[in-house]
């Protein structure tokens, strides 16, 4: 039988009402121009250092850099190259977010994406959420403010077939014989 403290905490948790409009994301810190990224938690495999390797010290707008991570082969993109900003100054080593590949249809189990900081886990309930107006970019499902912020919610089926085809890209040239 509960004690009658016990009893007064399952009163209030019964009280409380459950929110199921929200979710645990990630807030992913990358060098886009007024915007910040917003990926669902569970899409989130690792937060890792990667080196890059010899001789790719930039990443491209329309390559994937190839890089070992846990003994697979995963491609890493830029966020910043894709749509066509700078491209961020990077050194050997870089952090970056692996994510989980969605479609079982497509071999890319695993993708990079290239940060500049240090992730932040947060909740994210739909009352927080504000419209900010329609957006052109096919990456973004949806462009929000979120706390005032200029949060991008990628549209991950997209994402993923332009990295897939950007190292599709990488491994034909990779094949190619060298010129004569």
């Amino acid at each position: 039988m509960p004690t009658e403290g016990q009893q007064a905490a399952m009163a209030q948790q019964e009280e409380r009402p459950i929110d199921e409009t929200a979710i645990r994301a990630v807030r992913l810190p990358t060098q886009l121009i007024d915007l910040e990224l917003l990926v669902p938690y569970s899409l989130i495999a690792e937060i890792t250092d990667v080196s890059l390797p010899e001789g790719s010290i930039r990443l491209g707008r329309s390559e994937a850099t190839m890089v070992n991570w846990r003994g697979q082969r995963v491609p890493l993109v830029s966020l910043e190259a894709m749509n066509g900003e700078s491209l961020p100054t990077i050194g050997r080593r870089v952090r970056c977010a692996v994510l989980y590949g969605t479609d079982p249809e497509r071999a890319l189990p695993y993708y990079a994406l290239l940060l500049s900081g240090v992730p932040r886990s947060e909740q994210v309930e739909r009352r927080q959420i504000e419209s900010a107006g329609p957006q052109d970019n096919p990456l973004w499902r949806e462009v929000v403010r979120i706390g005032g912020r200029l949060t991008a919610i990628p549209d991950i089926r997209v994402l993923e077939e332009r990295i897939d085809q950007m190292r599709l890209g990488q491994e034909e040239a990779a094949e190619e014989p060298p010129g004569d």
